[in-house]
């Protein structure tokens, strides 16, 4: 399986999750390492536009395509019950580091739309040493999204 990151330049090949562990994310707490990604190109881009300032695009952007062993993967996309919580879960697991990856739907997308989905990788796995980028390519955004 190959999944897709937006990244600055400077950062786009550091798979280390730090920047999720310095400043939490949706399904991480502060201190615990993640990477997020996408399934496609297309939903990371939207990923990082709901999360910019629009005055203020993105620039000296970049996206890698990284490479998750088949072996790893699962088919299924988490759906949490009710009562449940992301940060709680996917903090619990990404400690457990029982699963390399975690795929998750995209708040942005519909809920039932299982075509595209977010891909949580666990820096902390034992098998996180045989995720690896495979390309990477710059990026900007359309000033039409702007």
């Amino acid at each position: 399986m190959v999944v897709f990151r937006i990244a600055r330049k400077s950062r786009i090949e550091d798979l280390s999750g730090m920047g999720a562990q310095l400043f939490g994310g949706r399904w991480n707490d502060k201190g615990v390492p993640a990477l997020y990604t996408s399934s496609s190109l297309s939903l990371a881009a939207l990923e990082i536009l709901v999360h910019t300032d629009k005055n203020h695009p993105p620039v000296d952007m970049a996206y890698a395509e990284i490479y998750v062993p088949d072996i790893l993967l699962t088919q299924k996309i988490l759906r949490l019950g009710h009562g449940e919580n992301a940060l709680d879960y996917g903090t619990n697991w990404l400690k457990q580091k029982e699963g390399l990856l975690l795929k998750v739907p995209s708040v942005i997308l519909p809920y039932e739309y299982e075509h595209d989905c977010n891909v949580i990788l666990n820096p902390l796995h034992k098998d996180y040493k045989d995720v690896q980028v495979v390309s990477v390519h710059d990026f900007s955004f359309d000033v039409r999204l702007m």
